[in-house]
């Protein structure tokens, strides 16, 4: 386990390769650039504002950024997943030639995410004033939540990245799987309190329970984070160590899986 992370540490220029690379990447010949990663989440939003406050009538005044902060880091969490499945096993003659730490490349993938997720911050601040949000000191949680849900993704990502390289199906199962995540969690609805208090316990062990709730308590309630984000950081936690463990015990055999 601290072999692999001394191992991505001493590379750590072929991330930010990686990363400059795959930038690059997303937005050339793009009219719109950067932008997309601020659309995107707005999109979201907006289909979703159709759907629950148009349609069903539900939500509030300060839903539509109640949202648009859960979507922001469901976006970051579902673009690396998505993308580390492959980040392996998209890559078999690098991997079969150069000698390198294979962790990079589902790594490359969080990082990614993140600095996407860091854009779209830029049209989350005019969405706080809009809708009226309570900023206050609180605020100052997000690096932390941020933290929690980094060690949590890159835990996730290392897994499906190795688990990727030999079940080519998992790509198609995560996209359904991501999306009853999703549903699962407390993004379309304001809180998980409204979760029956008999299923508060299990409904808490989902790490996102605790992140929607703690990004919306700080960035518009202005209120601490949820008290069950000690639980979400306590997962996130094993979740990145099992995760290097595995990483570590799979990658020689990747050359050939691959």
């Amino acid at each position: 386990m601290i072999r692999q992370l001394k191992a991505i540490w001493e590379r750590r220029d072929i991330v930010k390769y990686l990363v400059t690379s795959e930038l690059k990447t997303l937005y050339r010949n793009r009219a719109l650039g950067y932008l997309w990663s601020l659309l995107d989440p707005l999109i979201m939003m907006g289909v979703y504002i159709l759907l629950v406050v148009v349609i069903f009538q539900h939500g509030g005044p300060q839903f539509p950024v109640l949202l648009f902060s859960a979507l922001l880091a469901w976006q970051w969490f579902t673009y690396s997943l998505s993308g580390s499945v492959t980040s392996i096993s998209g890559k078999a003659k690098f991997i079969q030639t150069v000698y390198f730490p294979k962790g990079v490349l589902p790594l490359e993938k969080v990082i990614v995410g993140l600095i996407r997720y860091l854009l779209g911050l830029i049209a989350l601040i005019p969405l706080l004033l809009i809708f009226e949000a309570n900023i206050t000191l609180n605020i100052l949680w997000l690096p932390v939540l941020l933290l929690v849900q980094f060690l949590f993704t890159v835990g996730c990502s290392f897994f499906c990245a190795a688990f990727g390289v030999y079940f080519r199906d998992l790509q198609n199962i995560l996209r359904f799987l991501l999306r009853a995540w999703f549903f699962l969690s407390p993004a379309l609805y304001l809180t998980a309190e409204r979760i029956p208090q008999q299923f508060q316990g299990i409904y808490m062990l989902n790490p996102f329970a605790a992140l929607f709730t703690s990004y919306k308590n700080i960035l518009v309630f202005g209120v601490p984070p949820s008290k069950y984000i000690l639980v979400a950081s306590a997962i996130a936690i094993a979740i990145f160590l099992g995760s290097l463990v595995f990483f570590n015990r799979t990658e020689q055999d990747f050359a050939k899986a691959v």
